[in-house]
């Protein structure tokens, strides 16, 4: 099933995971390093400037001359305006059918703070151990309640937590390599709007539903009137791995490549319907399938592989460069699973996500022992092709510009600081809802105005 492997997740799972107005591709978190993100993290697998290579290339522990520990906090806020333009009740809703969706375009990008730890321990003069705990994919998406896409999301809100202990040694003085376990935990929870009156709606015009039902259907068929809720959370642990190596070409040049295994992970959790307090529609609700029950799915997060260039130019600059590949066509579609089949959370939605590339090229300048300054562009495939496009993940084509720089405190302390501003294409959809009240979905249809900031600090202590 490889590449084309169904991800079995509870009700719009990772397509829907979380806004990719954030930090990599899809629903990546890059943001491991923040000496990396001055750079845009062009070359990061090469260039082993402190202990977060544990992340981006554990071989790298070999170029740490002592004991380090890192920890970094990254500020990103995104902003996804979303502007409506025509979005449409589905047509069986008989004289309302192909009504405009009530409510406004919204911002549904949210402030995220993803933090990292790294600890490199030197063993001898050829081996290295670490560990590192960072967030590599995760965010949080939010919207209005009312908003006029809000029977497609409301809140997205993916969290990650990884532990990756590492190790790495020096197989001879031009060859390094490195390696870690990676035990990851993942918690989700999604919300959407449910049309309860359209439900009642499309029962009361259903002639195949018992006359009985479609007699109390029709005394609430009032759709947008009559609005609940869907709750869907779900987690799970599990684990891979990463592998790396750096060859010191020259005394100036070095090549790195890095690589990052799928981890597949089996979430268990529940799904929960917000019923409004109305007779008729929670017989309705009840008698077709909008109704509690557990959800269980299957999701491999995507493998990624890096090649990388850090050229020393002399003393005081370096230029380094990178190429990315994740493996997202991992992502086909989303299938819903929960006991009963008759339960509406039961659904298949495409994503059919394409793997995608990033480029990056950057600059380091060490302007005195005190300070050193970076900077670096980036570009970023998005996965997302335009028919598949959610507001889950309004993902689209990035193009990073970055700025950064360091302050030796003290020969133990250094602070660091980067600042990112990431340019999206504008993103555009025609999406239908994936968890529909029978028998058809509302049609979501606009574009947004989206960018990202990013702000990091990172302390260092040395011990020497």
């Amino acid at each position: 099933m490889a590449q084309h492997k169904t991800l079995k997740l509870t009700a719009f799972l990772m397509a829907s995971t979380l806004s990719s107005m954030s930090y990599g591709a899809g629903f990546a978190i890059i943001e491991q390093s923040v000496t990396g993100l001055g750079r845009a993290f062009s070359g990061s697998a090469a260039v082993a400037e402190d202990a977060s290579t544990i992340f981006f290339n554990p071989a790298g522990l070999t170029y740490l001359s002592h004991n380090e520990m890192a920890t970094g906090l990254n500020f990103i806020k995104p902003e996804s305006d979303f502007n409506n333009d025509g979005s449409t009740m589905p047509p069986a809703f008989g004289g309302l059918g192909g009504t405009n969706i009530s409510g406004q375009g919204d911002d549904g990008g949210k402030l995220g703070i993803v933090p990292n730890f790294y600890y490199a321990h030197r063993l001898n003069d050829t081996m290295v151990a670490g560990i590192g705990v960072n967030a590599p994919f995760g965010l949080v998406t939010e919207y209005d309640d009312n908003w006029v896409g809000r029977y497609h999301a409301i809140k997205s809100d993916l969290m990650t937590i990884n532990i990756n202990p590492s190790f790495a040694f020096k197989a001879n003085e031009k060859l390094s390599l490195g390696f870690g376990l990676n035990l990851q935990y993942v918690d989700l929870e999604l919300t959407n709007a449910v049309d309860f009156g359209g439900a009642c709606a499309a029962t009361a015009g259903n002639v195949l539903a018992p006359g009985a039902l479609r007699a109390v259907a029709a005394t609430c068929a009032a759709p947008q009137s009559l609005d609940g809720k869907a709750k869907l959370t779900a987690d799970d642990w599990s684990w891979g791995y990463n592998l790396g190596l750096i060859f010191q070409a020259t005394d100036a040049t070095r090549v790195a490549l890095a690589y990052r295994s799928k981890i597949s992970h089996h979430l268990t959790g529940e799904g929960k319907f917000d019923v409004p307090n109305n007779a008729a529609v929670q017989t309705v609700a009840g008698a077709i399938g909008l109704t509690d029950a557990s959800i269980t799915g299957d999701v491999d997060l995507p493998e990624s592989a890096s090649f990388s260039l850090h050229h020393q130019i002399n003393d005081q600059w370096a230029v380094m460069g990178d190429v990315s590949w994740t493996r997202w066509s991992r992502f086909q579609e989303l299938a819903i699973s929960s006991p009963d089949p008759a339960n509406r959370l039961n659904s298949v939605k495409d994503e059919k996500w394409d793997n995608n590339m990033r480029y990056g090229i950057g600059l380091t300048y060490a302007h005195s022992d005190k300070w050193t300054f970076r900077g670096g562009v980036a570009y970023d495939e998005t996965p997302v092709s335009d028919e598949f496009r959610t507001p889950r993940i309004p993902d689209e084509d990035r193009k990073w510009i970055a700025v950064g720089a360091s302050y030796k405190y003290s020969e133990n302390l250094t602070v660091d600081a980067g600042y990112t501003h990431i340019f999206l294409s504008a993103p555009s959809l025609a999406d239908e809802s994936d968890l529909d009240t029978p028998p058809a979905s509302y049609t979501l249809s606009g574009d947004y105005d989206a960018s990202v900031d990013i702000l990091g600090v990172q302390v260092r202590w040395l011990f020497l």
